[in-house]
């Protein structure tokens, strides 16, 4: 989407409204993973391999954090029946929603969100023009 532009950390961290450690950290992830070239020293970065071949999960577990989307609170009271019960259940309803999840995450790649956020961008200029008129 940005071809020809200078993709700096910061001016990433400012398109997402987060710190630039945060976005330098995630791509230093991207390239471990192969996901991501980068050269240091220069402001480029560029998908290893096409969009079409980059899914979701494959960012979701090169950036995964250490606990899973949803996590249960084991930190109950074991003197109540709910609370003793409660995490068991929950972790089984939270194992097939992140095996859901993670599901769907394969089938949508990067070029599918390329894709969209051009369309977004299409449809917010179309009406941008059409308040101007």
């Amino acid at each position: 989407m940005h071809a020809e532009s200078k993709l700096t950390s910061d001016l990433i961290a400012s398109s997402l409204n987060t710190n630039p450690s945060l976005a330098r950290r995630m791509m230093s992830q991207l390239k471990k993973a192969s996901l991501l070239d980068t050269t240091q020293g220069t402001a480029s970065p560029k998908l290893s391999r096409p969009a079409t071949q980059i899914t979701i999960f494959d960012v979701y577990m090169a950036t995964k954090p250490e606990s899973p989307l949803l996590k249960v609170d084991k930190n109950t009271s074991q003197n109540c029946a709910v609370g003793h019960a409660l995490p068991k259940v929950l972790n089984k309803y939270y194992l097939d929603i992140q095996s859901t999840a993670e599901a769907k995450m394969r089938r949508i790649t990067i070029q599918d969100i390329i894709n969209d956020v051009k369309m977004d961008i299409e449809h917010h200029q179309k009406e941008s023009s059409m308040l101007n008129s």
